[in-house]
């Protein structure tokens, strides 16, 4: 057998029920369940374009009762600070009950 029928494949992530891969060739397989979709990346992020204005309009129309399982993922290297660094803690509306004065214009 030669290296060229094999398929190695990269995890980009994964959850309990999902995954996406990539090939070496550049193809993204998707899998979800028992169905594998392999998508170029133009029509993969066509794909996760569409499935994420479908969510939203889901929730406009049938909405869930308590928060969403929605989880944000940032890539290390786009993050504003090191892992290391501390974060201030910036005090919410809700936290500060003193009304803010306006300015007169």
């Amino acid at each position: 057998m030669t290296d060229q029928l094999v398929d190695v494949r990269t995890a980009l992530a994964s959850s309990a029920r999902t995954r996406v891969e990539i090939g070496r060739d550049g193809v993204l397989h998707v899998l979800a369940g028992p169905v594998t979709l392999h998508l170029d990346r133009a029509v993969c992020e066509e794909l996760a374009t569409t499935l994420a204005k479908a969510m939203v309009a889901l929730a406009q129309a049938k909405p869930k009762h308590g928060p969403p399982r929605l989880v944000a993922v940032v890539p290390a290297s786009a993050r504003p600070r090191a892992a290391t660094e501390p974060v201030a803690a910036r005090p919410s509306a809700r936290s500060n009950p003193t009304p803010r004065k306006e300015e007169p214009e």
